[in-house]
This record gives structure tokens, sequence and C-alpha cells, in this order.
């Protein structure tokens, strides 16, 4: 273990998320139980019908009724995902509404509604945000709508909804995906025994953690490890820093239940060295993690099996 210490502290210092499928395609971005701004003090009936709208569909969102989240649609309704994926009609809705939450039961929705106009006596314009929270504790689903609504036989219904990913979250918002790594974490394998801990970063925009090695009982090696958002390629960046004088950094990609990190750095000697390290959450206390593809000096060196890392439990008293 000795021989990459640059990656022995990639190994205890990477975090994961479960990849959040939580809502259905074009309508993660439907309305929930919110206080509608009014635009027109002359409007307060038809305000206070939409926020029964929004209820009813929270409702039936929070109850995985996909019938009933249909139903606050027109029949010929148009949805658009942040992706550009298209769902016409109020059967076609209803259909992927059941299909989500089939796959992911328990799931919650809420609301920020940013501005409300009513663009005639039976139309108005809703602009908002949603946050889409799975049962499962994995990391919120953020997106900014944009909503029609139309008056049919007096009732307010949704014609529109188009999603968009939502990117002005603050670095601290973005990561709380990754709040879960906060605490104390040891790893014990038959060559050492890694111990780490995780807390926020005084200014609440990284994550930073702490390692020791030891073997035999004895400290061989220790490093500290900074997680933060990188704006310009919307990615986790991780820096990485050891007692040896070697140094690394990364970038996180999500892949299904799996994060991977591509990580690049340079050894205390001069020799440069790689790995992609693929994580992946068992739970709330545990984490599987492994090393494949690494090099050291421009020549590959074998790989790391996957090994748990574990929770450390509180203290007797504390």
């Amino acid at each position: 273990m000795k021989v990459f210490p640059l990656f022995i502290v990639a190994s205890v210092a990477t975090g994961s998320g479960l990849s959040a499928q939580v809502a259905p395609k074009g309508a993660a971005a439907t309305q929930t139980s919110a206080a509608v701004k009014p635009a027109v003090a002359a409007r307060g009936d038809d305000e206070k019908a939409l926020t029964a709208l929004l209820d009813a569909f929270t409702k039936a969102f929070n109850a995985g009724d996909a019938d009933a989240a249909a139903a606050t649609y027109t029949e010929t309704a148009l949805v658009v995902d942040e992706q550009g994926e298209r769902i016409e009609g109020r059967d076609a809705i209803r259909e992927q509404y059941a299909a989500s939450f089939a796959g992911t039961k328990g799931s919650t929705i809420a609301i920020r509604v940013d501005s409300l106009r009513f663009l005639g006596p039976e139309t108005a314009l809703e602009e908002g945000r949603t946050t889409i929270k799975p049962a499962s504790g994995a990391a919120p689903e953020h997106t900014r709508f944009t909503a029609v609504y139309v008056k049919v036989g007096g009732r307010w219904l949704q014609s529109a909804v188009r999603d968009e990913v939502s990117h002005d979250l603050a670095p601290h918002d973005r990561l709380k995906e990754l709040e879960w790594l906060v605490g104390d974490w040891v790893n014990e394998s038959q060559d050492a025994v890694v111990s780490t801990t995780c807390k926020w970063a005084k200014d609440g925009h990284f994550l930073d953690r702490e390692f020791t090695m030891k073997t035999k009982g004895q400290p061989v090696l220790s490093g500290t490890q900074r997680i933060g958002w990188d704006p310009l390629k919307k990615q986790f960046k991780t820096w990485i820093f050891d007692s040896e004088g070697g140094h690394g950094e990364g970038y996180w990609t999500r892949n299904g239940n799996h994060w991977v990190i591509k990580v690049e750095g340079v050894r205390q000697d001069g020799l440069p060295a790689s790995a992609t390290n693929i994580v992946t959450r068992l739970g709330k206390d545990r984490i599987g993690w492994q090393s494949v593809d690494r090099t050291l000096g421009g020549a590959a060196i074998d790989g790391i099996d996957e090994f748990i890392v574990v929770r450390k439990p509180p203290e007797v008293g504390k």
C-alpha cells in the first residue's frame, strides 16, 4: 500500500451519491403546494383556484397516484423535460407518471413559485423551481419550470409545462448531495487501518476530509482532501494532498448508482500517477470502493478490488 500513497488518499476520501431518477421526464417541473404570488388583485378567485390545483397535484404526486396527477392536465397537454423530450396528451403523461412512481416510491415534490401572470381571462403563466426528494435519501433533483394554465369548463388545468436543469444553485447547496459523507469513517484490511474524518469547511462551500493510515498500530501516512463544485466543468472536483508531499486532483461523474472519479497527480519523488476510482454508496453507513486503470510513472500497475468503508459508531458516553 505504501507504493502508491496518493491513491490511498483517494480511496478513503472520495464519496458517492445515488442517481436520483425521481420523476417522470418532463413532469418533474409540475407544480406543488405553494403560495401563488398574486399578479392582479382582482383575480383573487382564480389565484385560489390555482392554489387548489397545485395542492391537488402535490397530494397525487406524493401518494404516487398517476391517475390523479394526470387529471390536473388538459386532454391535449404538452410536457417538455430538461432533455427536450416531449410528452403529448393526458394519457401519455399518465403513463409516464405511472412508470416513474413504480420505480421511485415515496418521492416527494416541493416548489418555489417565482412569478404568476394572467395573460387573459382563461390563461395564466407561472415560473418557478422544483425540488424532488427520493425516499432513498439520494440527492434531490432541482429544476426550473415554466407552466401555462388554461381554464376549461370553469376549471384551471395545466396546458403546457417545460423543465430546465437549475444551474443557479450555490456551491453549498450542490454539496448537500455529498453531505452524508460528514462524520468519521474507517476501512480495515490485512495491510492497514485507514481512518477518515469529514466536515464542512468554515465557509460552507467545500467539504474537508482528513485521513490517517496506520500499519501495526503506527501512523505511516496522513493527508487532506477538499471537495468542491467546479462551475466551469459543472462537476464535483477533488484536491488531494498527502504527508509525503504527493498531491493530485480529479473530477467526478455519476454513472447510475456509482461515482466514477478520474484522478491524476504526482508523488513526492516526481513520478506521475493516475487512477479511476469507482465509489458506490451501499447504504447510510457503508461505501464500496475500488480502483482501476491505475498507472505510476507512465506504466500500468495492479488495480484494487472493491472493499468496504464503514461509518464509525458513536463513542460510548458521547
